[in-house]
């Protein structure tokens, strides 16, 4: 079964390390390549299989590991990964939201800047929608996210 190398980084993520086929070819071990690949004064490092490492990296920020475990989803960390993607689609929305306010209001169209005024507000509200705030587990979170970027997209 393949092996991976985890501990937890700088920045408190989860780092996983993949030994390469070459090195293991060449006669390299799993635990060489810990001592090597590991910095210094790291704890929890352990070898876990490869299997037990999330395939779904779309909170990868938000893996962690400790008391020598495999790799886990952090929920509050994943919330704050989901409030950042939905920003990334957000702010261009808002800006096109502001291109059409200034024409609305050259038209002199209050309707319009209305409508827009009521869109650029479910935009800013976006990355503190309830349904990523009270996400119970991961795939409601994702689910959750995913229709957010959907509506703000739109």
């Amino acid at each position: 079964m393949d092996k991976r190398i985890v501990y937890t980084g700088d920045n408190g993520v989860a780092a996983v390390v993949v030994p390469t086929n070459e090195y293991l070819t060449n006669g390299g071990t799993i635990e060489d390549l810990m001592v090597k690949a590991v910095p210094e004064g790291v704890t929890d490092a352990s070898i876990e299989d490869a299997d037990s490492i999330p395939s779904d990296r779309t909170f990868r920020n938000a893996w962690t590991t400790s008391d020598n475990s495999s790799v886990t989803v952090d929920l509050a960390k994943a919330k704050e990964v989901a409030k950042e993607k939905v920003r990334a689609v957000r702010d261009p929305a808002l800006v096109k939201q502001d291109v059409a306010y200034q024409r609305a209001d050259e038209d002199n169209d209050d309707s319009a800047k209305a409508a827009v005024v009521a869109r650029k507000k479910v935009l800013r509200d976006a990355p503190a929608d309830s349904r990523i705030t009270d996400s119970a587990d991961v795939e409601a979170l994702k689910t959750a996210m995913n229709t957010i970027v959907d509506e703000c997209s739109s």
